[in-house]
């Protein structure tokens, strides 16, 4: 038991209801192969209070609180940043607010997007219409010769 001599209290409750009332004030972050995700604690700002922006390499998140007191205005505010990963689209960045007030930031990620190897399947279209020699290569009539008839 933790006792104050001077005041002869026991300060263990105390202490322990304190770390009970605090919460965790560091986001998670996860960096996955298919998505990109941030959790942060706003438990103390509405949905209206918070904005997300999704800009070219940057997600930032921005909270603000005015209240009206008898001397004057209180204001609190905030402002993360948090650099996407490669491969993440801007556009594609989507949030939640839970009901115990933690907001997600998710971001798909694309590998295709950091020159990985990737593959696209292109559709062939098919024409009724015969190629014209002219038409693909210009007005410049192409003459071949033999050697270039083989495969190499």
């Amino acid at each position: 038991m933790i006792l104050c001599p001077l005041l002869n209290l026991n300060l263990r409750p105390k202490l322990f209801s304190l770390i009970k009332q605090t919460r965790n004030i560091r986001p998670t972050i996860k960096i996955g192969k298919d998505k990109f995700q941030v959790c942060i604690d706003v438990h103390q700002f509405t949905k209206d209070e918070i904005q997300v922006k999704a800009r070219s390499e940057y997600v930032i998140i921005e909270g603000k609180q005015e209240r009206k007191t008898k001397r004057g205005c209180i204001v609190r505010k905030f402002v993360r940043k948090f650099k996407l990963p490669d491969g993440c689209n801007p556009q594609k960045v989507k949030s939640e607010l839970s009901k115990d007030g933690f907001l997600t930031i998710t971001a798909p990620r694309n590998l295709c997007d950091i020159n990985l190897p990737c593959e696209t399947v292109v559709p062939i279209s098919y024409s009724s219409k015969n190629a014209e020699p002219s038409s693909l290569m210009g007005d410049k009539p192409v003459t071949t010769s033999p050697s270039d008839k083989k495969c190499h």
